[in-house]
C-alpha cells in the first residue's frame, strides 16, 4: 500500500461519502461540526457539485423556515379568548388515551 493511501485510509473523517456529506452540511446547520469532519465535507463540496447544490438547497429552505417562524404571531385577531382555550387543553388532558 502506497503512504498516500494509507494516510487517507487513516483519515476517516476526511474521506466523506455524498450521504455522509449531506448529513454534515445538515449537522452544521445545527451546530459546529468537529475540525476533522467540517475538514472532510469542505473537500468533499470542492469534488462535488451535487452536494453544493444540495447544500444551498438546505440552506434555502432553513433561512425560509426561520423566516417563516418569526413571522408567527397569535393565530387570529379575532381567535379563541383564553377562558375557551383552558376548557379545550382540560378536555384534551382528561381525554383517555385510544
Amino acid at each position: 500500500m502506497t503512504f498516500w493511501k494509507k494516510l487517507w485510509s487513516g483519515c476517516a473523517d476526511l474521506s466523506l461519502d455524498c450521504r455522509q456529506a449531506s448529513r454534515a452540511q445538515s449537522d452544521a446547520l445545527e451546530g459546529p461540526l468537529p475540525a476533522s469532519k467540517r475538514t472532510g465535507l469542505w473537500i468533499h463540496l470542492r469534488l462535488c457539485a451535487l452536494c453544493r447544490r444540495y447544500g444551498r438547497q438546505l440552506q434555502f429552505l432553513h433561512r425560509a423556515a426561520h423566516d417563516h417562524a418569526e413571522s408567527l404571531t397569535d393565530p387570529a385577531p379575532g381567535g379563541l379568548d383564553p377562558a375557551a382555550r383552558e376548557r379545550m387543553k382540560k378536555q384534551l388532558r382528561e381525554r383517555p388515551p385510544e
